[in-house]
């Protein structure tokens, strides 16, 4: 049996959208989701054996091991996605501010934490979210928040380049499918956008507070800028039919996109208060379990 892919999801990079792809591709019994509380205690001391047959594990978690990469002592292809640090963290912000199922709503609405304060917080609930969140889930280290992470980040670049399978980038998302899509083996990577802020749904996040990310993020930022320049080289290596094939995958999935947008519509579903396509039930509550690791919910 081969070794089951880990899909290291980190928050609003498309990784609900990627989830509805994987499900079209992998049947229900070859999947480990590890997303709930519930998730986590039915899974925690899951037998190596029970993963016969599992050929794919995904979630909001750190892996129990990074090089070599493992889950429940089985050896694991990783991939993930990854987003411009700051945009990911505005729209981490607002979507915990505005979807009620997500553990940090209540926290988030009644202590009126502002974007300032979600970044900077030391608070047990936020310390992790602000502060090179992406270095943290990718090289699976610890560090201080108070320092800029070197090691940790020169960890977590050369993980993306050696360790993991393969990595997409949320801007560049139908390029990444298709360099995804081959690595895993495929068949079916058409999609609708899941998940996302309703048009007109945004943090009024000013200069001041952008450069304060910038700051706390100073090492997700050096982490992003090298998984660019990566991920340019790769697609770059799959040759001059690369970019014809990004095209005639995007003319078809617009077509595709604009069924399932006329299905929802008829139906009434799609749009869920502020969250358009909002993600499915077990994927609640959008949150970290706890971890050797020094993540946080």
């Amino acid at each position: 049996m081969p070794e089951p892919f880990f899909f290291l999801h980190l928050p609003r990079t498309a990784g609900t959208t990627v989830n509805d792809i994987l499900r079209a591709n992998f049947r229900p019994g070859e999947m480990v989701s590890l997303y709930r509380d519930s998730d986590f205690r039915r899974h925690a001391d899951l037998d190596p054996r029970a993963l016969e047959g599992v050929r794919l594990i995904q979630g909001h978690t750190l892996l129990h091991s990074y090089d070599p990469p493992r889950m429940y002592s089985r050896p694991v292809r990783v991939f993930t996605f990854l987003r411009h640090p700051v945009d990911r963290l505005i729209s981490e912000y607002a979507f915990l501010k505005t979807w009620p199922q997500t553990a940090l709503y209540r926290f988030l609405n009644d202590n009126a934490v502002t974007f300032p304060d979600y970044v900077t917080s030391m608070r047990r609930e936020l310390r992790y979210r602000g502060k090179n969140p992406m270095t943290r889930l990718v090289s699976g280290c610890d560090f201080d928040l108070d320092s800029f992470p070197r090691q940790a980040l020169d960890t977590a670049k050369r993980h993306l380049e050696t360790v993991f399978c393969c990595f997409g980038l949320k801007e560049r998302f139908d390029e990444s499918l298709l360099l995804i899509g081959d690595t895993l083996g495929l068949q079916n990577i058409y999609y609708e956008r899941r998940n996302m802020l309703a048009k007109g749904v945004k943090e009024d996040v000013g200069e001041a507070d952008m450069q304060l990310a910038l700051e706390k993020n100073a090492a997700d930022m050096e982490l992003y800028a090298f998984a660019c320049d990566l991920f340019a080289a790769r697609a770059a290596a799959k040759g001059p039919g690369f970019a014809a094939r990004v095209r005639r995958f995007r003319a078809v999935n617009a077509r595709y996109a604009k069924v399932c947008a006329l299905i929802a519509q008829k139906n009434g579903t799609g749009v869920a208060g502020d969250i358009e396509n909002p993600k499915d039930a077990f994927l609640f509550p959008d949150q970290f379990p706890p971890s050797s690791g020094g993540i946080s919910r």
